[in-house]
C-alpha cells in the first residue's frame, strides 16, 4: 500500500505510451472511488507481473513506483482505470505461441496500424521449465480457491456487523491477502487461455473455417450457469430469496467497485430480474445441450479439414479449452467474493468513523485511500472527502475513448455524437432484430426479446443474457465477460462498439450481427429512421 498523490484518481502519461480500457473496464467499472482504486492499483501490478513470473516470462516481480506511470501495467485517468498496452505487448513478445500483435487483437479487439511486434526467444528456457506446471495445476487450483473463499465469505458477511474497528481492519487486511492469492493464478489462466485461443484460431484458419472459432470455444458449463440455474429455481419458488443470497449475494451492479451495493445488501435488482423470467420455462438445460452440440459440430468440422498430425493437436487443444476456459469465470467469482467481504468490512469501518466524528457519514470512507483508513484517520479527512467527492463528480461528466496513445483528452459526454456506421467486434455469432434496452448497470428492467446495450458487462449481468435476444457493449473483446456468457447461452453479441450507449436509445429497433460486428439501426424510437 502506497501513499496517495494529491488526486488519487488521476495520473499523467507521456506522449508515447498506449493505453486501453478494454478488458480492465469489465473488472473495475465506471469511475472508481479513491478507496476502490487504491485496492486495485498495487494488487493489479502484483497479479499481472506475478503471473508473468509464474509462467517464466519474467525472472522476478519488480514493481515500478507510482510516479513511473508509463512503466506500470495499469494506471488511472480521470477516474477510469486503463491497462498499459505497450507493457502487455512487450510481455507477449517474449512468449511462445503468441505475440504482442495477437494479444492486442484477442484481448483488446483491434491492432493499431503503427504497432509492431518484436518477438524474442530469450525467455523460452525459463518458460519451458515453469509453464507446463502452471498449465496442469491452475484450473483446479482456482476451483479449489473459489470453494474455500465461498465458505469464508459467508462467515465474514454474517459476522461483520459485530466487528469493532480493529477487528474490521484486521479482517479487511485478510481479504486483501486472499484476493491477491486468487488474482495471481487467475491472471496466469487468462494468459494461458489467450495463448490457447490463438492456437485454436490458427487451426480454424488452416482448416478453412475461421468462422467456426467462436462456436468451437463456447457453450461450457461455468459458475455463471450455476447462478442462472438458481435464479430460475428462485423464480419457480423452489428456492427462497434468503437461500439464494447466501450463495450468490456477493454479486451485484458494478461489483468490482467497493462502494457499490451487492445483492446481499440490496436485493432489489434480483427481484426486478425475476419479473422478467418465465417461471414455466427452463432454458438452461436446453441451452447447455444445444451449445454443446454446436461446439462439438464445430470441433468436428475443423478437425475433419486438417491432416492427421494437426487433427491430433486440435483435439488436444479442444479438450484443454473445455478444462481451462470455464475456470476463468470461477477465478473472477472468487475474486468478487473477496471484494464483497472487503466491502462489508469497509462499511463497518465507515460506521465506526462516523460514530467517532471522524467522517460526516459512513459512506465517506470510500473517498479515503487504504493508507488513510489504516491506523489514525487524517485530521482533515472531512475536507479530503469533500474535495475528492467534488472531483469524482466532475469526472463522471467526462468520457474517455476505449484506447489512446499518450495523455488522453477527455470529452464532454454531450460532445460524443456521430453518424458513422455503428460497428464493433463480433464475439458471439448470430443475427437478431429487437428493440434496444439501454442499461447503466445491472439493476434495470429488461424485457424478453430486447437487445441489451450497455457500456460493459460484469458477472452481475449474467442473468440478463437469459432474457435478452442479443447484446451490444461499448467495451469488450472476444475473451471478455460479455462474449463468454453470450456464447454460453447462444445469443449474438457485438462487443467494443465504442459509443453504442451514446448513439442508441431504449426503444430503437436494431439488427445486430454477432459474426461481423455490425449494428444496424432500423427505426428510431418515435418513428424516425
Amino acid at each position: 500500500m502506497h501513499a496517495s498523490p494529491v488526486d488519487p484518481l488521476h495520473r499523467i502519461s507521456s506522449g508515447r505510451t498506449a493505453w486501453t480500457r478494454v478488458n480492465i473496464a469489465e473488472g473495475i467499472p465506471g469511475v472508481s472511488t479513491p478507496l476502490n482504486w487504491s485496492w486495485w492499483d498495487e494488487s493489479n501490478e502484483r497479479m499481472i507481473r506475478g503471473a508473468y513470473r509464474d509462467i517464466g516470462v519474467l525472472d522476478a516481480v519488480r514493481i515500478p513506483s507510482v510516479e513511473q506511470v508509463d512503466e506500470r501495467t495499469g494506471a488511472i485517468f480521470y477516474g477510469r482505470p486503463a491497462l498499459n498496452l505497450d507493457v502487455s505487448r512487450r510481455m507477449a513478445d517474449l512468449q511462445p505461441g503468441t505475440s504482442g500483435e495477437a494479444l492486442e487483437k484477442h484481448y483488446f479487439g483491434a491492432v493499431r496500424a503503427d504497432a509492431h511486434s518484436s518477438p524474442s526467444r530469450r525467455r523460452y528456457p525459463a518458460i519451458a521449465m515453469r509453464l507446463p506446471g502452471q498449465w496442469r495445476r491452475v484450473p483446479a487450483q482456482l476451483n479449489g480457491l473459489y470453494r474455500q473463499s465461498h465458505a469464508w465469505w459467508q462467515e465474514v458477511v454474517a459476522e461483520c456487523a459485530h466487528y469493532d474497528a480493529d477487528r474490521a481492519w484486521q479482517q479487511f487486511e485478510e481479504t486483501y491477502r486472499r484476493f491477491e492469492t486468487i488474482a495471481r493464478p487467475h491472471s496466469v489462466l487468462a494468459l494461458l487461455g489467450g495463448a490457447l485461443t490463438q492456437q485454436v484460431a490458427q487451426l480454424a484458419e488452416a482448416a478453412g473455417h475461421p468462422e467456426l472459432l467462436l462456436d468451437a470455444l463456447g457453450g461450457y458449463d461455468s459458475v455463471e450457469f450455476a447462478t442462472l440455474q438458481e435464479l430460475l429455481s428462485l423464480r419457480r419458488g423452489e428456492l427462497s430469496l434468503a437461500s439464494f443470497l447466501r450463495e450468490r449475494g456477493y454479486q451485484g451492479p458494478q461489483q468490482g467497485e467497493l462502494s457499490s451495493r451487492s445483492w446481499r445488501e440490496d436485493p432489489s435488482p434480483v427481484e426486478a430480474l425475476l419479473d422478467s423470467l418465465d417461471a414455466d420455462d427452463d432454458p438452461i438445460r436446453g441451452l447447455a445441450a444445444a451449445r454443446a452440440r454446436k461446439r462439438a459440430a464445430a470441433e468436428d468440422q475443423v478437425c475433419g479439414a486438417l491432416g492427421p498430425l494437426q487433427r491430433r493437436w486440435a483435439r488436444w487443444l479442444f479438450a484443454e479449452a473445455a478444462r481451462m476456459l470455464p475456470e476463468r469465470e470461477t477465478g473472477k467469482a472468487a475474486m468478487m467474493l473477496c471484494v464483497d467481504a472487503a466491502r462489508a468490512c469497509v462499511r463497518r469501518l465507515g460506521a465506526h468513523f462516523e460514530q467517532g466524528g471522524l467522517l460526516e457519514q459512513a459512506e465517506d470512507v470510500f473517498y479515503l485511500t487504504l493508507e488513510e483508513i489504516q491506523g489514525e484517520v487524517p485530521a482533515d479527512a472531512r475536507e479530503r472527502v469533500a474535495r475528492r467527492r467534488s472531483q469524482r463528480d466532475a469526472y463522471l461528466q467526462l468520457e474517455l475513448p476505449e484506447s489512446w496513445v499518450g495523455m488522453v483528452e477527455p470529452l464532454e459526454t454531450s460532445a460524443l455524437t456521430g453518424d458513422a456506421p455503428l460497428v464493433g467486434l463480433g464475439v458471439s455469432p448470430g443475427i437478431v432484430e429487437g428493440d434496444v434496452r439501454l442499461l447503466v448497470d445491472a439493476s434495470g428492467d429488461l424485457r424478453p426479446g430486447e437487445i441489451l446495450v450497455c457500456e460493459v458487462t460484469d458477472p452481475s449481468y449474467a442473468a440478463y443474457f437469459l432474457v435478452a435476444a442479443g447484446v451490444v457493449t461499448d467495451i469488450g473483446g472476444a475473451m471478455g465477460h460479455g462474449a463468454i456468457v453470450a456464447r454460453e447461452v447462444g445469443i449474438p453479441c457485438v462487443a467494443n462498439a465504442r459509443d453504442a450507449t451514446r448513439r442508441l436509445r431504449s426503444g430503437d429497433r436494431v439488427r445486430i450481427d454477432g459474426t461481423t460486428g455490425s449494428v444496424e439501426i432500423l427505426q428510431r424510437v418515435g418513428g424516425s429512421p
